[in-house]
């Protein structure tokens, strides 16, 4: 979700919280798909039929293919997510994650944001979604 998108409908940390369940998945889908990729290449090493042995194989290659998305992904959202809350700290009041949104740039892949506390306003920078 972009983050303006989530600044709009909820709230800052709803989004963070959101980006954090999302990143947090792609880390449960990288432990399955290495326990197929574990078990696959078990099966490869086995006295089995060709066809069989190829179909191991295959499966093989896509958990193998699972794994490194998931881990890329994994890895992208979480840097994305701490990288945003970094810049969530309002510099006049220190107040942490209470913006408001006051005006969405996509493409300069840049937020204008104010303080709930304090009004003060400043620019959140956010790669987006990839």
């Amino acid at each position: 979700m972009r983050l303006g998108d989530g600044l709009r409908k909820h709230s800052f940390r709803k989004w963070y919280q959101s980006e954090l369940t999302r990143s947090h998945l792609g880390l449960l889908l990288l432990i399955l798909s290495a326990l197929g990729l574990l078990a696959s290449l078990e099966l490869v090493g086995r006295d089995m039929p060709t066809s069989n042995r190829l179909g191991a194989l295959v499966l093989m290659i896509v958990c193998g293919g699972v794994s490194v998305w998931s881990i890329r992904r994994y890895f992208f959202l979480m840097m994305r997510a701490e990288n945003v809350a970094s810049q969530a700290i309002c510099p006049h009041c220190q107040t942490y994650g209470r913006l408001a949104l006051e005006r969405d740039e996509p493409q300069q892949e840049s937020l204008q944001v104010s303080c709930r506390n304090c009004r003060h306003a400043w620019r959140i920078f956010d790669p987006g979604e990839s």
